[in-house]
């Protein structure tokens, strides 16, 4: 396993880490045991950053976590514990010290890092006005480390970025998706000190399954054959600026097969490079629908984000898959702002790229509702 320094933390983190969102489910419960067999062969095999978040498995992960590393006290020392602040539930400042608390005794006072979950724009602003700042910096004088996970646009990344001294920040990029951080806005991150995670490295699993026909072709030029998931893995890797990269394992399989990839001695070369760079334009090609984004619906008076839904359309087009689709139109995005609140008023048209805009949400929500 490789290591990277986390930023100015000094910490030392495996660069791979183990995200528990996705670890196997019975009846709409954690598997206790595929999870200790997950993770503890995640752990055997040099993973030592772990993440988890107050409302994964309705909560039970963060008590699972607390858990095993009580039952393997062997892992203490050397696992780094990220979890999250659930801001969407913080109604007042006292909110954040009753989740804190509440967080700490689930992982039985083992968090080494504490972020502000899912933020965007609006909750940043409501978590400033509610005096998040000073919360953040008592959290800090307890010796955890602080920072942000990130679901906007790349600009308001940049607003967050310069509003703190953060010690981490982690956000979504992998082979095709720019639109929340890129890596100017990583290295920019770095620049600042921060440690950098990234998240959705596979897109949800998007990226490396239903692969399509033009797709394989590209990957199918290089001289060194690799399969989907090191592509996907090696590109951020091979970035000076990424610290850690966050994979959803779900099997032992997984496990072995990503912790192989995080230790090989293996380095993109220019070729690989530009394969990366046909590979992210043929994806962008894929299109359902013609929107280019450029706004021209928009404001909507329901409050519905039309090119937002409209590029999740797209996606499900791309990546031939629902998934990643359906955690942003159902988890991340706010009701007035999904496609099933569109009144049919018309405000949106015409159209530049002559798009029946309420047809295609009804087509959005009927996808993804």
């Amino acid at each position: 396993m490789k290591y990277r320094t986390l930023g100015s933390t000094g910490i030392s983190a495996s660069i791979l880490g183990i995200g528990v969102m996705r670890f196997p489910e019975v009846h709409g419960r954690l598997d206790l045991k595929a999870g200790e067999r997950i993770l503890g062969r995640a752990l055997e095999g040099g993973v030592n950053y772990i993440d988890t978040a107050y409302p994964y498995h309705g909560g039970e992960s963060e008590r699972f976590i607390g858990e095993f590393l009580s039952k393997h006290p062997e892992h203490l020392e050397r696992v780094t514990v990220a979890t999250k602040l659930p801001v969407w539930l913080v109604r007042k400042k006292d909110d954040m010290y009753c989740y804190f608390k509440e967080q700490s005794r689930r992982l039985k006072g083992k968090i080494d890092i504490y972020l502000l979950h899912n933020l965007r724009e609006d909750s940043w602003r409501h978590l400033k006005g509610l005096g998040v700042l000073d919360f953040l910096d008592e959290v800090r004088g307890q010796g955890i480390y602080t920072g942000f996970s990130f679901h906007d646009d790349v600009g308001v990344f940049f607003d967050i970025m310069d509003s703190y001294d953060w010690d981490i920040v982690q956000v979504q990029h992998n082979i095709v998706d720019d639109e929340q951080a890129n890596p100017e806005s990583i290295a920019y991150a770095r620049s600042r000190g921060a440690g950098t995670v990234i998240m959705e490295p596979l897109r949800g699993g998007s990226l490396v399954r239903n692969i399509p026909v033009e797709v394989q072709e590209i990957y199918d030029l290089a001289e060194d054959p690799m399969k989907p998931v090191e592509w996907c893995l090696m590109y951020l890797w091979d970035m000076d600026d990424v610290d850690v990269v966050l994979s959803g394992m779900s099997s032992v399989a997984e496990v072995e097969e990503n912790t192989a990839l995080a230790s090989a001695d293996y380095h993109l070369t220019d070729d690989d490079r530009e394969i990366l760079r046909e590979v992210k334009r043929a994806y962008r090609m894929r299109k359902s629908v013609p929107c280019s984004g450029c706004g021209y619906c928009m404001p909507c008076p329901e409050g519905v984000d039309i090119p937002g839904n409209l590029r999740l359309l797209n996606d499900i087009y791309r990546f031939r898959s629902r998934r990643g689709a359906e955690t942003r139109y159902r988890k991340i995005m706010k009701d007035e702002e999904r496609a099933s609140n569109c009144s049919g008023c018309g405000s949106c048209m015409p159209c530049p790229q002559m798009i029946d805009i309420p047809s295609e949400l009804r087509r959005v929500h009927e996808k993804l509702g």
